[in-house]
């Protein structure tokens, strides 16, 4: 061969190793298909999908919880029990064979931190859990929204569904329905109590909801209400509020408030006169170690309190989960609802994923991004941690629990 002909050829062969070199700068990553980053996604350079396969090496989705902050107490249970489901999908083979990631982010019940967190992850993923607050969920509503991302958040009243529709999905079931079922049982079992006093967060928008259907829901068993009494989270005196409820010659009293505060406000009501637990019933926030611990058995015997999950379930996953709780949180059970709600939320993820084919191609991002929020907004039936559950519009449609307190142990009332 010439010298001429060896020089062309290597030159060739340079040609060739350029052309790879400039294809493989214009490889994109992630589970969402967008641009790699800091936002939560996949930052491995993942080939491109053939036909239905996956495209990536990696699921990664952005879970939104308050691990700091007035509501840690119920934020931390449920990044744990996000992790917990990523471990249990992982052990049994991931998603379509692929490894599942999640990425805790702190929103510490501030609906600025919401936003910043939001920002940077919805353009760039398939689906995003949380955040798990009320007013969380409202600022995420637009954003998602705009961004055309399914997110499983505290969308658990219908206008907010309606408005961001079909991308914003109640991670558990309607709060406000909750309140009013309770709400008519614990008055049809009372029949004596015939007025009520209603104690309420303003700043709260699922509470403030939720105080029209117990309004409702009195209106309809011929109760009267007396007045709503504001008390806003953080609180530290209860007491002028219990003396406003009292004062206003309400017989009956219904915590529509988070655990910390009712626990305060069942002590002071207690403490000034309301000599039957009865009379009181609280909302299913309020089921937690902080309000049984901190108002006490004496103050909360013989109350009742409702709840969207039940702390007695008997099944085989659900024990497995109590154990492993039980040894990350020196012993404790689980008492909120988000644990077995945030576990939900992955496992129906990981069903919405492999019913679908997702890919996580980039070529499909917008494609794939409808479908997932199409099929989680109006699923089909889910096999979660504690039973059935599926979506209709949004609204997550599961089973809920009512019970009276045997000094600060619930019973059910069936």
């Amino acid at each position: 061969m010439s010298k001429k002909a060896k020089m062309i050829i290597a030159l060739l062969c340079a040609m060739v190793m350029l052309v790879g070199v400039l294809a493989g700068c214009d490889s994109k990553g992630g589970s969402g298909g967008g641009e790699s980053g800091d936002s939560g996604e996949n930052t491995t350079q993942d080939a491109p999908a053939a036909g239905g396969e996956v495209a990536v090496t990696e699921w990664n989705i952005p879970v939104l919880s308050a691990i700091t902050g007035p509501i840690a107490y119920v934020g931390k249970p449920a990044s744990w029990a996000a992790e917990y489901a990523v471990r249990q999908i992982n052990n049994a083979g991931g998603i379509r064979g692929v490894k599942l990631n999640v990425k805790i982010m702190d929103t510490k019940f501030d609906t600025s931190e919401v936003a910043a967190l939001l920002s940077g992850v919805i353009d760039n993923n398939l689906v995003v859990v949380g955040p798990m607050d009320a007013p969380g969920g409202e600022v995420a509503g637009q954003m998602i929204s705009d961004s055309k991302v399914a997110n499983i958040a505290a969308y658990s009243y219908e206008d907010s569904r309606k408005a961001y529709a079909p991308y914003a999905i109640a991670y558990m079931t309607d709060s406000e329905e909750g309140d009013y079922l309770a709400a008519k049982k614990w008055l049809e079992l009372n029949p004596d109590i015939k007025s009520v006093a209603i104690f309420l967060t303003p700043s709260d928008a699922s509470q403030v909801a939720a105080a029209k259907l117990i309004e409702k829901a009195c209106e309809e068993m011929g109760v009267e209400v007396k007045g709503q009494v504001e008390v806003e989270t953080d609180t530290m005196d209860c007491g002028p509020a219990a003396v406003k409820a009292i004062n206003l010659g309400a017989e009956g009293f219904f915590l529509g408030l988070r655990a910390d505060e009712a626990a305060k406000l069942a002590s002071e009501l207690r403490a000034r006169g309301v000599d039957e637990g009865r009379r009181i019933c609280a909302t299913f926030a309020c089921f937690s170690d902080n309000y049984f611990n901190v108002a006490g058995a004496e103050a909360l015997d013989g109350s009742y309190i409702w709840q969207k999950m039940d702390p007695n379930y008997d099944g085989e996953e659900w024990n497995a989960l109590v154990e492993a709780y039980k040894a990350d949180f020196d012993g404790a059970a689980p008492t909120g609802s988000p644990v077995p709600d945030f576990y939900n939320a992955l496992i129906a993820i990981k069903q919405c994923f492999e019913e679908l084919e997702i890919t996580g191609d980039p070529a499909k991002f917008e494609a794939e991004k409808e479908a997932i929020a199409n099929w989680l907004y109006n699923s089909p039936v889910i096999h979660g941690i504690q039973g059935d559950f599926h979506w209709e519009n949004g609204k997550k449609i599961s089973d809920v629990y009512f019970f009276q307190l045997e000094g600060n142990k619930p019973v059910a009332v069936k």
